[in-house]
C-alpha cells in the first residue's frame, strides 16, 4: 500500500501539470492533448492574429438582446507572450499562439451573455467570447486567444 502511494505522490510531483486537465496525452500532437473535432468544425480554431490584421479598422457585428446588430470596430489585434519578469516554474514557458482582439462597440452587448455570435463579410460567422471594458461611457470588448 504504501509503495502504491509513493508511486502516486512520485506522478503527481513529477507532473503536476497533468493532473488539473484531466486529460491523457495522445502521441502525434503538438502538446500531447487531442483537440475535441467538435473544437476543430469551429471557424476560430483556425484562426491567428494574422487573420485579423488586415481588418483592424474595420467593423464586425454582433445581435443585441433585440436581435439588432451592434457594430464592433476592431480596434486591434497583439501577440501575448508570457512574461520573463515573473518566474513561478524553473521549465520554460510552454510556446503558444496567443493574441487578443480589441473591439470598440457602438452600443452595448446583452450582459446576460459573454458569448457572441460575430459576423463579418469576409470572415462569416463564429462565436467569440467577449470580456466587456467599459472606460468613460464607451464600451469595449475584449476577446482572447490561446492556441496551446
Amino acid at each position: 500500500m504504501s509503495g502504491t502511494l509513493t508511486a502516486l505522490a512520485a506522478s503527481v510531483a513529477l507532473r503536476p501539470n497533468l493532473l488539473p486537465l484531466g486529460q491523457r496525452r495522445t502521441a502525434g500532437t503538438t502538446q500531447g492533448f487531442q483537440v475535441p473535432i467538435t473544437a476543430q468544425q469551429q471557424p476560430s480554431y483556425m484562426f491567428t492574429r494574422a487573420t485579423f490584421e488586415p481588418y483592424v479598422g474595420g467593423l464586425f457585428e454582433a445581435p443585441d438582446a433585440r436581435g439588432q446588430m451592434v457594430s464592433l470596430r476592431l480596434l486591434s489585434a497583439t501577440s501575448n507572450k508570457p512574461s520573463t519578469s515573473t518566474k513561478i516554474s524553473t521549465r520554460a514557458a510552454m510556446e503558444t499562439d496567443s493574441f487578443s482582439l480589441m473591439f470598440k462597440a457602438a452600443r452595448p452587448l446583452p450582459p446576460f451573455t459573454s458569448i457572441h455570435q460575430i459576423s463579418h463579410p469576409s470572415l462569416g460567422k463564429f462565436d467569440l467570447f467577449l470580456t466587456p471594458r467599459e472606460k468613460d461611457g464607451v464600451f469595449y470588448y475584449e476577446a482572447v486567444f490561446n492556441h496551446i
